[in-house]
């Protein structure tokens, strides 16, 4: 291939990119609303301790949860409304696979970044006011936070792009048979694997690897590999994609 084809070919990625992130509008509407009512509570908790009740005992949820909904509701946009409207205007698919890739990888990482500085920002709040008992932020549950703010930068980016990987994947397949068969299977494996031990511990591992797991890289690398490969499988259903 020439270094000009090389060149242009790149040049229509980066055009696809910009094209996604201007059109998931939905996207975008999901994390605001999702902010506005998780940004509720300390709303709420300061107009009661106003009038005199007493919130110091109240736990809730925290706006970094909220991030998640970029790039989940972006993956469900994408393979769907944007796919036929750049398709219909000339777009090549292979194009469309990489640019949506790198769509995720730049959603997962702005939301990622986001949601750290939310996490710090409401764990600072949360210490010096009597607004809260505590605030569960995204870290909390699952360890995430125990090396750092870069390492949970990564530890959420890489969970949050395998996520929106599969989310893609899974959506684009609907309204073909192999949809319908993915999904029924899912369903199926759910209620396997958690009523049988040795079933139900393949799903305890896998959630502990991407989760739990409180090795940071190990959790990290699992995490794209596994995206990764979810991804790699959109690639003979974007081929058969119908417009």
């Amino acid at each position: 291939m020439k270094r000009r084809e090389v060149r242009a070919m790149n040049k229509s990625v980066r055009t696809i990119v910009k094209l996604n992130l201007k059109n998931i509008n939905g996207a975008y509407i999901a994390l605001i609303i999702g902010l506005a009512v998780s940004g509720s509570n300390y709303i709420i908790s300061f107009f009661m301790s106003m009038n005199g009740a007493d919130t110091s005992g109240n736990t809730g949820l925290g706006m970094s949860w909220a991030v998640w909904a970029l790039p989940i509701a972006a993956a469900i946009i994408l393979p769907t409304a944007n796919f036929r409207r750049i398709v219909s205007l000339g777009g090549r698919r292979d194009n469309f696979f990489k640019g949506c890739l790198w769509t995720y990888v730049i959603l997962a990482a702005a939301a990622s970044l986001l949601g750290t500085a939310l996490y710090y920002l409401e764990s600072a709040i949360v210490a010096s006011s009597t607004l809260f008992d505590g605030v569960i932020g995204v870290a909390d549950p699952f360890g995430w936070n125990l090396h750092g703010p870069i390492v949970l930068f990564l530890r959420q980016f890489a969970f949050l792009f395998l996520t929106a990987a599969f989310t893609h994947t899974f959506v684009a397949a609907q309204g073909r048979w192999y949809g319908w068969a993915a999904f029924v299977g899912a369903l199926v494996a759910l209620c396997v694997f958690i009523p049988i031990a040795p079933l139900r511990a393949v799903l305890t591992t896998y959630i502990y690897i991407v989760l739990l797991n409180p090795n940071a890289l190990l959790q990290i690398i699992a995490c794209l590999a596994i995206g990764f490969g979810f991804y790699s499988l959109y690639k003979p259903v974007l081929a058969r994609k119908i417009i």
